[in-house]
């Protein structure tokens, strides 16, 4: 080797040494790397959109819905009232057994009515409708007084009224002045059987002779007293 060429190594290697031991001409900066990185993002592109995406945005919860709190109370008031329904839909079916089963108590019930005048075991029950404008015993004296001057059909009636006022009495039928022999038929058919039989021929005695104007003699009155006999002796004492 030359030594003009060793020289130039020394002279290298020198430089290379000064070089080293030279402090940092470039002492290390306080940058964000992010923020570096897009300033040279927006050196090369002219989107900004392309450097960074755009921030998702949160959408803001509506505050037109009711809140929960009233969805709640709600639906305790609709449970209130289903179970509302349900006790009156209860409450109708038991009273209707109930009244039911007081009329069938009503019809099982007994009296006493030992004596021998009709008027003695008369027992009033509630449920039926009773007339205290006029009592059997003063149609029955009606019926008596039409008898003895031959008015025979007049006399039926004033037997049929007394009959039904002690039915009615005794807790059995309606007495309620313009009802239909029909009606009272119906009704004693269902609470005394026993005695519908008897009743009806007298009822049908009191339709011939009132409103079919059949001929009405002494024999017919004497028969309605003794169907209004029978009537009576198989409901006395039973209500």
């Amino acid at each position: 080797m030359s030594a003009g060429a060793l020289l130039a190594a020394r002279a290298g290697l020198w430089a290379g040494r000064l070089l080293l031991a030279a402090p940092d001409p470039l002492p290390p900066v306080d940058q964000d790397p992010d923020d570096v990185q897009d300033a040279a993002c927006r050196i090369v592109e002219r989107s900004p959109e392309v450097c960074r995406p755009p921030t998702t945005q949160t959408v803001p919860r509506s505050t037109s819905s009711p809140p929960s709190g009233w969805w709640n109370v709600l639906g305790v008031l609709l449970w209130m009232l289903l179970i509302a329904g349900l006790l009156l839909v209860v409450w109708v079916i038991v009273r209707n057994l109930g009244g039911l089963e007081w009329w069938r108590r009503r019809r099982q019930r007994s009296g006493d009515g030992d004596g021998d005048d009709a008027g003695t075991d008369e027992i009033e029950q509630e449920g039926v409708a009773v007339d205290r404008s006029r009592e059997p015993v003063n149609w029955r004296a009606e019926a008596e007084a039409h008898r003895a001057a031959g008015r025979f059909r007049d006399s039926l009636r004033c037997r049929y009224r007394a009959l039904v006022g002690d039915l009615a009495r005794r807790g059995l039928i309606d007495e309620i002045p313009g009802r239909t022999t029909g009606e009272e038929r119906a009704q004693l058919r269902v609470v005394r059987p026993e005695s519908s039989d008897p009743f009806e021929a007298a009822a049908d005695l009191f339709d011939e002779a009132w409103y079919g104007l059949v001929p009405v003699g002494a024999a017919d009155d004497d028969r309605f007293q003794h169907l209004e006999h029978d009537v009576l002796e198989r409901t006395r004492g039973r209500v």
